[in-house]
């Protein structure tokens, strides 16, 4: 095994894009039927802003991805570095193949000047979670919701 990081190419965007909905699917266990177009259109946004994917490769095959973005600290105003996505094909999971590209892209943070990066996680998700907290996350917020 080869494994590479690279920039997401054409190729690669299309094979993210394909696999949109599954993702959506996972991170939120929302299973609407726009789930591919709502994940598209949020990369799409993003992309707007200068984010971008990082890409784990083996060769020319794509294991996962991290999409490495930005915000504001919602009180201060101050800019943050933000995950907005990290995904590992099935195949290729439980091989620590997430931990490597959140450690990438936390070293591009840095790189890019941020000292602070936030991301945001479903409750439900307990293995992103674990995954996240062992590279020192913490919880910083809740978000909650009542269906009425």
């Amino acid at each position: 095994m080869s494994l590479q990081i690279k920039e997401a190419s054409e190729s690669d965007l299309k094979e993210i894009y394909e696999l949109a909905g599954e993702n959506r699917l996972e991170a939120t266990n929302d299973n609407s039927d726009d789930s591919q177009a709502k994940m598209i259109e949020a990369y799409e946004h993003a992309s707007k802003y200068n984010a971008y994917f990082l890409c784990l490769k083996d060769e020319s095959i794509l294991i996962g991805w991290i999409l490495i973005d930005r915000a504001s600290d919602y009180l201060t105003g101050q800019p943050v570095g933000w995950i907005s996505d990290l995904y590992v094909k099935k195949e290729h999971r439980n091989q620590g193949h997430a931990a490597l590209l959140m450690k990438l892209a936390l070293h591009a943070f840095k790189k890019h000047g941020f000292s602070d990066v936030r991301l945001n996680v479903y409750a439900h998700n307990e293995k992103a979670i674990k995954l996240y907290e062992s590279l020192g996350f913490k919880d910083v917020s809740k978000f909650m919701k009542i269906d009425i």
